[in-house]
């Protein structure tokens, strides 16, 4: 009897985080952050930036239906796409088009390249689709309007590139750029790639996670970066989850996220 339980416990526990991680990888959370900055007009206060990243050709419901649902909840001012919406893997943009159909019409939404988008197959294809919704590639700096004020939007692609001066948003694929960012002064800086690791503790600490550096892709057991906030100096970073899945096929401890950042003013 001691034998069979000794067996039969192994297997239950696996079958039970087997179970998990598929509940975990299809599960779609929403997280809120608010940034409050002596950047921030007080015309900004209140503008939300919906923050998607690391789709992969993720689906959530029909026609992306749970997706847009938690998107349009958030009522954004402007939407961000910070990368890997597609890869080697993609075999139809039907998943992206049917984003994009749903959540162009909500708010300025705009893309930065992550390290999988180019090295698809569909990459041309994808960019014209991008076009074709009137989606902004972002690959330098911008300005954002709102109430009659102005803030600066920099937009960084994996791929390679410098950040020039120090804007007050930036749209960076790669969370091994803030240290960068928070040397120059920066302000808030949106960024993708690691999944939260995929595969995290209960805590939402990544175990596992590629991280691209000098020396091209390495994995990392209990990288510096996760997912969540960090700040350097007068520097912030959101690093999300993201959606989507790569490598391995599954999540857990590491949920799909929507995040929605809200700017504040600083009170003086």
């Amino acid at each position: 009897m001691k034998k069979l339980a000794l067996i039969a416990i192994p297997i239950l526990v696996i079958l039970a985080l087997i179970v998990l991680a598929i509940v975990h990888t299809n599960i779609l959370r929403t997280t809120r952050f608010t940034w409050q900055h002596r950047r921030v007009p007080s015309q900004f206060n209140g503008f939300r930036i919906v923050q998607l990243s690391d789709m992969h050709n993720a689906r959530f419901g029909r026609e992306q239906s749970r997706l847009i649902h938690a998107v349009e909840q958030a009522r954004p001012n402007m939407i961000a796409l910070t990368g890997d919406f597609i890869d080697n893997y993609t075999r139809s943009l039907a998943p992206v088009q049917e984003l994009l159909a749903g959540i162009a019409h909500l708010a300025p939404v705009y893309f930065v390249d992550g390290n999988h988008d180019p090295q698809s197959p569909f990459y041309d294809e994808f960019l014209a689709l991008l076009a074709e919704y009137n989606i902004t590639v972002l690959r330098g700096a911008t300005l954002l309007q709102h109430n009659g004020a102005t803030m600066t939007l920099a937009g960084l692609p994996f791929s390679g590139g410098v950040i020039e001066g120090s804007p007050d948003i930036l749209l960076a694929h790669s969370p091994l750029r803030f240290a960068q960012f928070a040397q120059q002064g920066g302000g808030l800086m949106l960024a993708g790639h690691v999944h939260g690791g995929q595969v995290a503790t209960p805590g939402g600490q990544a175990i596992l996670a590629p991280l691209h550096g000098e020396e091209g892709l390495q994995f990392s057991f209990f990288p510096p970066y996760s997912s969540g906030v960090y700040v350097n100096g007068d520097a912030t970073m959101f690093l999300s989850r993201g959606l989507g899945t790569s490598h391995l096929p599954l999540r857990l401890f590491a949920t799909p996220e929507v995040a929605i950042i809200e700017l504040k003013a600083e009170q003086e």
